[in-house]
């Protein structure tokens, strides 16, 4: 590879220089032309410069006027120029074995050679379809073409001498068709069969340049390009083109240099072979140009050859969030240097998408899908930018709740099973109530049907929620009450109990003796006491409720005994009154005979026994409330002790 010195620093020089060389070739002693292929080209990729041309020319010929052209005295070969086996190097060139020849010889006029060192270069090859036709391959050994010179005006030919080499290059169907090295000689062998001659140099065009031997450089030598041997007319065809014959005054040199830089050599061949036009710092398509001159001692010669460099785009991006939610999404925008006219090709974890953008993409399912990008502008393609997002998964709402169902008050127990990585928690009950914590605990005071629903958010900001209409049913707590008549009564009556309740479906009744019932409105009877009755009531949904009250069976007759022993024998001892230990009130005033009150009490006890009173006749008054009715009896009680 050579080296490219100076292409960009030259590059305003360049374009005003095209302006003046475009299309600028000097013939004269010199010729030289120039080809760079391809021509337009991606930053940093190969270009083969190449030449043909000298100094000293005696023939020039390129049969582009589609005849044999000045040069020749004899075209015994009848060629043609119509391109019949397809494109040359340039334009037209000669054809052989199209028509019907005896002598397949193009010989040329008397030369002076004389000077020494002059050169013959030709482009040529050999037909290459199996079979017969205008383009049909000369396959044996001595259906070659040989270059021959004569030094007696024709009267006896001899081959250049050797080594015979073929050319080295490409072996192109299709121009520009580029030699590396020219072939050499006098005579090059064809090859049998198309496997052999599929990539054998003799049956591409190639180059050839052969140096005209001693013996043949005179005054008057003549030199022709002769095929001695054919399988049959219309057979073995061959071309040439671009002829030269040159002689150079002194010696031949050649120079490349690129324009806007004329003292920076680029190389001093004919083929300098590679370069690699490098990208331009602003990353914009430029133009640099090559002049090549080829001089001797006397006469130059110069042609421009220009390559157009289209820079190769990056494919930067920019990512506006490069960790989301999933089902989130994230604007990724182009930052490159490519226009909106160029090829983009974007994958975003598998799907594809096309323009320049931005793109907004909804990212989902969770994971760290990539973002790759690659450019393709003026057919010069960018390395792949790839680029990773990482996606958050959507928390996975759940919860339960115990119990589900219940009589009001009803608490219930909620437990969160939310996943994965869960940091808040909303819950909202349906009933007002709301919590945050991750497993609270909600009481429902009414009756009724609810729904509860719950919103988490992760420790990434993603967030997701549940509701679930109706989850919670409240039932209606019944109300239990009853009344008793009488709430007191006396012994040996009986109670009646009237269930008071609120939707109640089931009565239990515990009448505090030991007694239940379960009917709705039972009755009861007590012995003497007072009863807590107690009413437990039971809903259609299950519910219950209870409610207690208190009962009194009382004895509400009194008797009094009027006369008293109280000798300390322990048989009546006291004034004794029946029942009044059960007395809600009872007061008893003692008077003797003249009418002085000797004792009082209230709430009496049955514990006067005459105390400092002597035998006799006394009056009493006993004032009583029981808890039926208020009453009053008057008598007299006698006291004797002996």
């Amino acid at each position: 590879m050579k080296k490219i010195k100076n292409i960009i620093q030259a590059l305003i020089i360049v374009s005003i220089a095209i302006i003046f060389l475009e299309g600028t070739k000097t013939y004269s002693q010199c010729q030289i032309q120039a080809t760079a292929f391809p021509n337009v080209i991606c930053a940093g990729d190969a270009v083969s410069l190449s030449s043909i041309g000298g100094c000293g020319y005696l023939m020039k010929n390129d049969f582009n006027l589609g005849t044999i052209g000045v040069g020749w005295s004899s075209t015994a070969a009848n060629p043609v120029f119509t391109n019949p086996c397809g494109a040359g190097p340039v334009g037209l060139h000669c054809w052989v074995g199209t028509t019907a020849s005896q002598t397949r010889t193009l010989v040329t006029v008397n030369y002076n050679v004389s000077v020494g060192n002059c050169v013959i270069e030709w482009d040529m090859r050999y037909g290459r379809v199996q079979g017969s036709g205008n383009c049909e391959d000369p396959d044996e050994p001595d259906e070659g073409v040989h270059l021959q010179y004569s030094t007696n005006n024709g009267g006896s030919w001899s081959d250049f001498p050797g080594p015979n080499v073929l050319p080295t290059g490409t072996n192109s169907t299709t121009g520009p068709f580029i030699t590396t090295t020219p072939g050499s000689g006098g005579y090059w062998t064809p090859v049998q069969g198309a496997s052999g001659q599929s990539n054998h140099p003799v049956y591409f065009w190639h180059r050839y340049s052969c140096m005209v031997p001693p013996v043949a450089s005179i005054v008057n030598a003549k030199f022709r390009w002769a095929q001695l041997a054919t399988s049959n007319q219309g057979w073995d065809a061959w071309g040439i083109d671009e002829v030269e014959i040159v002689c150079p005054t002194g010696a031949v040199s050649i120079l490349w240099t690129p324009v806007g830089a004329p003292t920076d050599t680029l190389d001093t061949v004919y083929n300098p072979g590679a370069i690699y036009p490098p990208q331009h710092p602003n990353n914009i398509p430029y133009d640099t140009c090559f002049v090549v001159k080829v001089c001797d001692t006397v006469n130059s010669a110069t042609d421009t050859v220009c390559i157009h460099v289209n820079p190769i785009p990056t494919s930067d991006f920019t990512i506006s969030d490069t960790a989301i939610c999933e089902g989130e999404v994230s604007t990724i925008t182009y930052t490159g240097t490519a226009t909106s006219n160029g090829i983009y090709t974007w994958d975003f974890g598998g799907i594809p998408k096309t323009l320049q953008g931005p793109h907004t993409h909804t990212f989902s399912p969770a994971g760290a899908p990539s973002i790759s990008l690659i450019v393709n502008e003026h057919g010069c393609i960018s390395t792949p930018t790839i680029k990773s997002i990482t996606v958050h998964p959507t928390p996975m709402v759940s919860f339960s709740a115990t119990p589900m169902k219940g009589c009001e008050p009803l608490t219930v127990d909620f437990i969160d099973g939310s996943m994965p990585n869960i940091q808040t928690w909303n819950w909202d009950f349906g009933d007002g109530n709301t919590s945050t914590n991750q497993n609270p605990t909600n009481t429902y005071l009414n009756n009724g049907s609810y729904g509860v629903s719950l919103n988490v958010s992760t420790i990434y900001g993603c967030t997701n929620s549940i509701s679930i209409p109706g989850l919670i049913k409240v039932d209606q707590t019944p109300q239990a009450n009853f009344e008793a008549i009488p709430p007191i009564a006396k012994l040996y009556d009986t109670i009646q109990f009237n269930d008071l309740s609120k939707d109640a479906a089931k009565w239990t009744w515990n009448f505090g003796d030991g007694s239940t019932s379960t009917d709705q409105n039972p009755k009861h009877t007590f012995i003497e006491g007072k009863y807590t009755v107690c009413l437990l009531i039971e809903s259609s949904d299950g519910c219950l409720d209870s409610i207690c009250k208190e009962v009194m069976v009382v004895i509400d007759e009194i008797v009094i005994y009027n006369i008293i022993t109280p000798n300390g024998d322990g048989h009546n001892d006291v004034f004794y009154i029946d029942h009044a230990e059960t007395l809600k009130q009872a007061t008893l005033i003692i008077f003797n005979r003249w009418g002085k009150k000797v004792f009082e009490a209230d709430h009496y006890q049955n514990d006067w026994n005459g105390e400092n009173c002597s035998d006799g006749v006394y009056y009493y008054v006993f004032k009583y409330e029981t808890f039926l009715r208020e009453d009053e009896a008057h008598g007299t009680v006698t006291i004797i002790r002996n």
